[in-house]
């Protein structure tokens, strides 16, 4: 029987969820880190993969792992208008972000600080051609809010959104708050459908296009 809770911490954790996902010819994921996003890639084996992420490290991952898979990989930081910006590259690659860590969230201090161009997301899916019905997961450490700013065209081709959302404590500084995420996404036409994970400072949301449930 499969266990969705943690005894240790109470988190909820069911990525089986995503069997319940649309089909999709592209599957956007913004935010690869070192190891990418194995389980939704596993998920939809025939989609095209638009990656994004700034780091070398997300790039040697796709050139050494994914070359079975259709990929189209952009270099960059994404967020709600272009521009340039500072990224604390952590001994955790995966735990990088454009924000300062809060104390509530700090583990240690940055390995690198690295200046990455910023481009929207609307311009980067504009810049492409062909790519279909589209999937986006999102997790960025706290940037997540500023992507969702920036891909009001994308989100119209978009069958749902899955986010690492920040939720109840403040983990990094100047970080949104939950509501002003979950309404964002409502103005672009967003419900909230599935929680994949729950944990004490981020949850994994789904949302999809309230006419499609």
């Amino acid at each position: 029987m499969t266990r969705y809770f943690r005894d240790e911490t109470g988190m909820f954790i069911d990525w089986s969820q995503l069997d319940k996902l649309p089909e999709i010819d592209t599957l956007i994921d913004i935010g690869v880190g070192p190891m990418g996003t194995p389980d939704l890639y596993k998920r939809f084996p025939s989609a095209k993969l638009l990656l994004i992420d700034p780091l070398d490290e997300t790039e040697n991952y796709i050139n050494k792992y994914l070359l079975s898979r259709e990929v189209i990989f952009h270099k960059y930081g994404v967020g709600k208008e272009a521009g340039q910006a500072m990224i604390h590259v952590q001994e955790e690659i995966g735990s990088s972000s454009i924000l300062e860590v809060a104390d509530i969230n700090f583990e240690s201090d940055p390995l690198d600080k690295r200046k990455i161009e910023i481009k929207t997301l609307d311009s980067i899916t504009n810049s492409e051609t062909n790519l279909g019905k589209l999937g986006v997961k999102i997790d960025t450490e706290g940037f997540e809010l500023n992507i969702i700013l920036g891909a009001s065209e994308t989100l119209k081709s978009t069958e749902f959104v899955l986010a690492e959302v920040r939720h109840n404590h403040e983990s990094f500084q100047g970080v949104y708050k939950l509501h002003e995420f979950i309404n964002t996404m409502h103005d672009n036409g967003f419900v909230l459908s599935m929680i994949i994970t729950a944990k004490p400072f981020i949850a994994d949301l789904c949302f999809q296009p309230r006419n499609s449930l």
